[in-house]
């Protein structure tokens, strides 16, 4: 299997228009099908203007062939502006590929309060059209990045009977992660025949567990957006709810989204770590939610895994502080890379050998058993390090 495909019926492309300097900053994904669309955007009560214009868009529940996005300029906070040059954005891919205003969505990343280009993003989209390739996926990744290190793609091919269907996605986010979402866009196609019902619930069930279950810094964007089209051109027998074809489906968009939000926190703004944060036997799922982003968000603990300092205190102050229920002092146990450090209420004094191993390693683990429920939650994020700082004490586009 290739490393950037696109399902039956999809084309991509990316191209350099002028936002930034010298990287690509305009990407189109083009369906040659109508496609069946769902979303899910940040809850962030400021909202940039292409968000605001595609969730109306999709409210109308027409068929969806075009997401055009720009990098570089979020168009947010920007005024009547910022809805008049979104729809800008839709109108010139519609004059470019014959498309109706409904027919497509947008998307923008980058600096918020600064107006949007949109001279020359409209100067680009026949360039734009006219770069689609059936090879175009890995140049719309690259097309979407802010201050990501590197393209992030996920493929996952499935049968549905005996069709073969694929799942392809793209994503853009290094900083401002978290539950939630944040500055996060990820745009997923597939040419699975699908019920839009069951293709809303299998994107919720996924981002639950992938896209809200990451945190780089605890800032929650004005721009993430996740959408996902279904062209059917596998010609499947339509996928409903609640069958195996369903569950196929599923744990498909799932190894996507999965890869994906792995990807973002490996590309965490200065991120030298992998920081797995796993929360058991918790009284509620919530109660383990609320521990699990405690524990991930925290700037002390997420420090001293960059210091590679082994403070369990740390942890347990923020277990403490999460605000979950059934959270009692004598009863919770704290384990980092496997090494039980906390438990009856005190530090277990492991030996020095094992003690001063713990975040030693590029892969580290945090684990809390509550001992008050049967309920888990995992939580993915990095160390905090001084070249985070860096990064967003100057970052502009």
């Amino acid at each position: 299997m290739g490393k950037y495909i696109l399902p039956k019926g999809f084309l991509a492309s990316g191209v350099h228009c002028g936002i930034k300097r010298f990287k690509k900053d305009l990407a189109l994904i083009y369906s040659k099908a109508g496609c069946k669309a769902v979303g899910i955007f940040t809850k962030n009560k400021v909202r940039a203007a292409p968000l605001i214009v595609s969730k109306s868009i999709l409210k109308k529940g027409k068929p969806i062939r075009a997401i055009i996005i720009n990098s570089g300029n979020a168009n947010c906070c920007t005024g009547w502006y910022g809805v008049r040059d979104a729809k800008r954005m839709i109108s010139g891919v519609c004059d470019n590929l014959k498309l109706k205003f409904n027919n497509v969505q947008v998307s923008s990343t980058g600096i918020i309060g600064k107006r949007l280009p949109i001279d020359l993003i409209e100067e680009g989209i026949p360039k734009l059209v006219k770069s689609l390739s059936e090879k175009g996926l890995k140049s719309a990744a690259s097309a979407i990045l802010t201050t990501d290190k590197k393209i992030k793609v996920g493929i996952e091919k499935f049968k549905i009977g005996r069709k073969e269907a694929t799942i392809s996605g793209i994503v853009k986010g290094a900083g401002m992660i978290h539950p939630n979402m944040a500055t996060m866009l990820s745009f997923i196609v597939t040419d699975a025949k699908i019920d839009k019902d069951a293709l809303k619930v299998a994107l919720k069930e996924a981002c639950d567990r992938s896209f809200n279950s990451i945190s780089i810094d605890g800032d929650m964007s004005t721009n993430d957006t996740v959408i996902l089209l279904a062209n059917g051109l596998a010609n499947n027998m339509t996928i409903k709810r609640k069958t195996k074809e369903y569950k196929a489906f599923s744990k498909a968009l799932k190894n996507v989204t999965f890869k994906l939000a792995k990807n973002i926190v490996e590309d965490g703004e200065g991120a030298t770590k992998f920081v797995s944060v796993y929360v058991e036997n918790a009284k509620r799922t919530r109660d383990a939610y609320r521990v699990a982003r405690s524990v991930a968000n925290s700037c002390l603990v997420k420090t001293s895994i960059h210091g590679e300092n082994p403070n369990w205190g740390r942890v347990a102050a923020t277990v403490g502080s999460s605000g979950a229920e059934g959270i009692k002092q004598n009863k919770f146990e704290i384990y980092l890379d496997g090494i039980c450090v906390f438990k009856g209420g005190k530090f277990t004094m492991p030996s020095k050998e094992k003690f001063y191993k713990i975040y030693k390693r590029k892969n580290v683990e945090i684990a809390v058993n509550l001992n008050s429920g049967k309920k888990d939650a995992r939580i993915w994020t990095c160390d905090l390090s001084k070249r985070y700082v860096e990064i967003n004490s100057h970052y502009m586009t």
